[in-house]
């Protein structure tokens, strides 16, 4: 019995001594791809950045991520474009889309935090949040702006803005 013993604890000791003790925290996309991320890029919204993107406003930039999803994808495929944006209820700017983006893979409705691109579907319209507006069925998050130009774009109403690939 003694011999069975030391033959077990000598199989656990070399089974932890070869175990990987660190763990890969590499963040994996939609198509399950290993993606290394810089910190100096915008927070991500639960999905992996794929683009950069920039929205160029009366002469100022404003830095801005698309995420890995569907429609922030088939947004990426359209730029650039220029867009004509009016605010909506004192907490998001939003302007209507040539074409409608794609909802396969995505979640029904979504909660957009202040900072997020987000894309709702029942109007067609591509959103950039600077308020609160809780859950709303249709609404997909496709990116992130740098939320320092976040008091900038609260001033602004009926403003045209380019959008193009960074």
């Amino acid at each position: 019995m003694k011999g069975t013993g030391w033959v077990l604890l000598s199989l656990s000791l070399l089974a932890i001594g070869c175990s990987n003790s660190e763990t890969d925290n590499t963040p994996i996309s939609a198509t399950g791809v290993a993606s290394q991320q810089e910190d100096s890029q915008a927070p991500v919204i639960g999905e992996i950045p794929v683009a950069g993107i920039r929205l160029e406003v009366g002469g100022q930039r404003i830095a801005a991520q698309l995420a890995d999803n569907p429609t922030a994808i088939e947004l990426a495929a359209q730029l650039p474009m220029t867009l004509s944006f009016r605010d909506l209820n004192a907490v998001e700017k939003i302007a209507r889309l040539p074409r409608p983006l794609t909802m396969d893979g995505v979640p029904a409705g979504d909660d957009p935090q202040i900072g997020d691109i987000g894309y709702y579907a029942p109007s067609q319209d591509l959103v950039l949040y600077y308020g609160d507006v809780g859950y709303w069925n249709g609404i997909v998050r496709i990116g992130r702006f740098d939320a320092a130009q976040l008091s900038f774009l609260e001033k602004l109403d009926g403003f045209d803005a380019v959008i193009e690939a960074a």
